[in-house]
């Protein structure tokens, strides 16, 4: 059963903004579009997984995607989290093409790749992180311990895998082999060790402990208000920006015209600064002069609340604005 859906993170959408916004000369744009490809890369191998699971036995597994918790002093985030009355299963999920070597000599995963040779965290490692982490959080919230397993999945179809002195061979999978892996695992228990009833109050307490990272997308690369670029954005040819003529938006590119062409930059502005903006942020952010003009686009937007008055107005940007 699926308690927790997959979905797009949230440091996606942060970073396709930010790619898009950021000026064109900024030393850390490559930087910024190499994590996006990364993530994207990540959040497609856990896609990849879905149809795989569809196949565990629903009444006896709960299925938990991209989960974050705090441990108490850190916190951890799993990737594939399957919990049955039985037993606990961690997934870290890869991503990687070309040929994987896992070397455990020296604790790395070595991706060769159009001749070229790129090293990674040991997967295992990371599995065993999480293990560690995710038991001193069921302590922490005085929930039932399971007994935790993990699994290295290498989602991508046409990887070559090889290790070299890898004693953890056995817990290295591609998507079709993972139910069986489970189904391995659920050999070796007779008994359960929590009842139903305890397996949805500690699917529950996940869900409500779930804290997805909201840190600030410019604090992550040391970027300022003056790196990214201000204006609305032509729906049509994505040029910018668009000038405010009376009651549209006007592209000087293409002629394109728009009511609702502001809604976009306010959703812009939501994942680059932030849930609160103020008159003034927004006629800088969408290059408007008119302080009347500025109210009315926030007092029609939906998604948007107001708090104080006058001068100390804000307002608060709903996370539906993202949708």
């Amino acid at each position: 059963m699926k308690i927790k859906e997959l979905e797009i993170p949230a440091i996606v959408h942060k970073l396709q903004t930010l790619s898009e916004r950021m000026k064109e000369h900024s030393t850390k744009l490559p930087h910024v579009k190499s994590d996006l490809s990364k993530f994207l890369s990540g959040y497609n191998g856990e896609k990849s997984l879905e149809f795989h699971l569809t196949f565990l036995q629903e009444d006896l597994y709960h299925i938990l995607h991209d989960v974050r918790l705090y441990d108490g002093e850190r916190f951890f985030q799993i990737d594939v989290l399957v919990i049955s009355p039985f037993f606990a299963v961690i997934a870290e999920v890869k991503n990687l093409s070309g040929h994987i070597t896992f070397d455990g000599k020296f604790n790395q995963l070595i991706q060769s790749k159009n001749g070229q040779e790129r090293a990674f965290p040991d997967p295992l490692l990371q599995v065993q992180r999480q293990i560690t982490q995710f038991r001193a959080w069921l302590k922490k919230s005085s929930l039932p311990q399971v007994p935790l397993h993990g699994i290295i999945v290498m989602s991508n179809p046409y990887s070559v895998l090889t290790s070299s002195e890898y004693e953890a061979d056995n817990l290295i999978v591609k998507p079709p082999s993972l139910v069986s892996s489970i189904d391995t695992i659920k050999k070796q228990y007779d008994q359960p060790f929590i009842t139903q009833k305890e397996l949805k109050k500690l699917t529950k307490q996940i869900l409500i402990k779930h804290e997805p990272d909201q840190s600030p997308i410019l604090d992550r690369y040391g970027l300022e208000r003056t790196d990214i670029i201000s204006g609305v954005f032509c729906p049509e040819c994505n040029s910018f920006p668009m000038k405010r003529v009376y009651k549209y938006w006007t592209c000087p590119k293409c002629s394109c015209r728009s009511t609702s062409a502001h809604l976009s930059a306010l959703k812009d502005y939501y994942l680059l600064f932030g849930k609160t903006i103020t008159s003034k942020q927004l006629r800088e952010f969408l290059m408007i002069d008119s302080y009347q003009l500025a109210t009315r686009l926030l007092q029609s937007t939906p998604h948007l609340t107001k708090s104080g008055h006058y001068k100390s107005t804000i307002y608060t940007i709903s996370e539906q604005i993202n949708l």
